[in-house]
């Protein structure tokens, strides 16, 4: 039997679309009472002891760029005046090969960001969130010229970035709600 009605089609193509969704959902699409009440940060630059010298400005920018997305997460000027302060640093940044052929060139590259960040409560030191050797990779093409080769992994590395910061931005909602509930809890 063959089936040529397109309602039923459509039907079936948005069961199939419906149980295979994979959970993500916007963190500002809560309701405020899920949200929690607002909080403001202190984000200030990382410690970076690779010699990419704009990385650590460049995840600071990104971060913020996220954070402000939230109507929830506020970012404070100072961290006398944040609620959290979240500190961190950059492990390393690498660029191995991928791929090679018979003659142990290269034929792809990756980079790959490790970084590590904490969350702190400024009221009671108390640690909020806590990540430790968060590695991101992203692949790139080695390219005919080094020139090239060059542009695609500032690309990659750009990527990496607002890999980095979109994370920390969805993660950090849910965490500060947990520890907020939790230390609700513990009053």
């Amino acid at each position: 039997m063959r089936i040529t009605n397109p309602i039923f089609k459509l039907c079936l193509g948005l069961y199939f679309i419906t149980m295979a969704a994979c959970g993500y959902h916007n963190p500002n699409m809560r309701s405020a009472e899920e949200q929690g009440p607002a909080v403001t940060i202190y984000v200030p630059l990382w410690n970076n002891p690779t010699n990419e010298t704009r990385l650590a400005t460049d995840i600071h920018n990104t971060l913020q760029d996220w954070l402000l997305q939230s109507k929830r997460i506020k970012i404070a000027a100072t961290a006398d005046s944040a609620d959290y302060i979240m500190t961190g640093k950059i492990n390393s940044i690498r660029y191995p090969g991928r791929s090679y052929d018979q003659d142990d060139t290269a034929q792809g590259l990756k980079a790959i960001l490790s970084v590590e960040y904490t969350v702190t409560d400024s009221k009671n030191g108390k640690i909020a969130w806590q990540a430790k050797n968060f590695a991101l990779e992203e692949n790139y093409a080695l390219a005919g010229s080094s020139a090239e080769t060059d542009t695609n992994k500032k690309k990659a590395l750009e990527i990496l970035v607002n890999n980095l910061g979109e994370h920390i931005y969805i993660k950090l909602a849910r965490a500060l709600s947990r520890y907020q509930k939790s230390q609700n809890i513990k009053q």
